[in-house]
């Protein structure tokens, strides 16, 4: 096995993406319907985003979209069999690096795991919005 590599993505990663968005949303959003996602997400819930691929041995295994103007952290997710590898951590990592940085995200509060992930690696609570299953947490990485 190959060392993990992050890159910006290509516009030849869009349809392995687009799959990857698809099963991790019914992995993460499990309370959710299957039919709540689907495929042609992807491309409207990444326009206009920076996108970075986490890959290993040419296989993509997790993506994160950063809309830039605002630092934020729309998207990470991580396919549902490479989970706890170090894949977020990297593409975190990652994203710092990126102009402005990434200072801030949104999680759903029912996505508890993902809430432990951002808590590990030092995000924190600031605001609060929505309700029921849309509610959801302002989190902003620690001392940005």
């Amino acid at each position: 096995m190959h060392a993990l590599i992050v890159r910006p993505a290509r516009a030849a990663d869009r349809a392995a993406l687009a799959r990857l968005y698809l099963a991790s949303r019914r992995h993460a959003f499990h309370w959710l319907p299957a039919d709540a996602c689907a495929l042609a997400d992807f491309e409207a819930a990444t326009a206009g985003e920076e996108i970075l691929v986490a890959e290993r041995d040419g296989e993509p295994l997790g993506f994160a979209s950063v809309w830039l103007p605002d630092s934020f952290l729309h998207h990470l997710f991580v396919a549902p069999g490479h989970l706890r590898q170090g894949i977020g951590r990297a593409l975190l990592d990652a994203c710092a690096t990126l102009p402005g940085g990434c200072t801030t995200l949104k999680c759903l509060v029912r996505n508890a795991e993902a809430l432990r992930f951002y808590a590990a690696q030092g995000w924190r609570a600031e605001a609060e919005g929505g309700t029921g299953d849309d509610a959801w947490l302002l989190l902003r990485r620690h001392g940005a």
